[in-house]
């Protein structure tokens, strides 16, 4: 009895088999790889999204707060200004300075206050030069205190 031979034709396709064969176990490896890969990144993005939603959360919470703290803040202030008025009603005396404050921020003189308020010159040269100072820290806040208390 005799062995078959193996032509080239033969050979060549065991060949090709055999190459697709390993093509086959490595793609099949590189998709394992891929797949474990995909559910690494799903579980980190999770994490992350987890995350995020948690700080949106206690950003919002925080917002909350603040905004009730504006609200007691503005309530204080509401007030604060009434007791103000009421205040200003009630000390008859207290009129011709807040009359007089409001002419030097509208840009009247020392000599202008004597006249119309009925101010000592001494009472008005103080509030225009209050007023001259409180105008020069608004126009430069940079620049430090002129007077410093030790």
């Amino acid at each position: 009895m005799t062995l078959p031979t193996i032509g080239w034709f033969e050979l060549l396709a065991l060949l090709l088999a055999t190459l697709g064969f390993i093509m086959a176990l490595i793609c099949y490896s590189n998709l394992r790889q891929l797949k474990q890969k995909l559910v690494e990144a799903r579980q980190e993005t999770h994490l992350l999204v987890k995350a995020l939603r948690n700080e949106t959360h206690a950003m919002g919470s925080g917002a909350i707060g603040v905004g009730q703290r504006l609200v007691e803040v503005e309530k204080r202030l509401n007030s604060t200004m009434e007791r103000q008025m009421e205040f200003e009603q009630r000390d008859p005396g207290s009129l011709p300075y807040a009359y007089a404050v409001r002419l030097v921020e509208m840009g009247a003189s020392a000599e202008d206050l004597i006249n119309n308020c009925g101010l000592a010159r001494v009472e008005a040269e103080l509030i225009t030069l209050v007023h001259s100072e409180l105008k020069a820290q608004k126009e430069h806040p940079h620049q430090e205190e002129r007077y410093a208390y030790n």
